[in-house]
């Protein structure tokens, strides 16, 4: 009995196993897959096709859901003037990881479209500072 031990620790010693850390799990981005196409260099929505309620409540707490003011020019930030558009995206933040991907955040279209990978990547954290507002709505 004693062989046998000494034979299953001399195999299992000389054989070692070789763990690896795990990684995020494959989530595909859905709203990419089947709501956007590509369109004049940004990640356009689909038309006909629902942005979240939350979001909805989001752009409105953010620029009264204007993409452009008056005079036509994109709406930026009153306290951040690095914010831009409809759902006010932090250009110092974003606007590299947004280009990498092909969306543009001047455009109406790229604007939301990168709003709904931020929402679909981190949920409503990005906009956390306006949560006081559209938690209420």
């Amino acid at each position: 009995m004693l062989i046998i031990y000494f034979i299953l620790m001399s195999l299992a010693l000389s054989f070692p196993e070789v763990g690896y850390e795990a990684g995020p799990a494959y989530v595909p981005d859905v709203y990419l897959e089947r709501n956007a196409t590509i369109s004049a260099n940004a990640l356009a929505p689909s038309a006909g096709l629902e942005v979240p309620g939350i979001m909805r409540k989001i752009a409105a707490c953010e620029s009264n859901d204007r993409h452009f003011d008056e005079g036509g020019k994109v709406v930026i930030g009153k306290y951040d003037i690095h914010d831009i558009g409809r759902y006010q995206i932090n250009l110092r933040y974003w606007e590299d990881k947004a280009k990498k991907l092909g969306y543009d955040l001047y455009s109406e279209d790229g604007n939301e479209a990168f709003a709904m990978y931020l929402y679909g990547k981190y949920g409503t954290e990005p906009w956390s500072r306006s949560r006081w507002c559209w938690s209420r709505l």
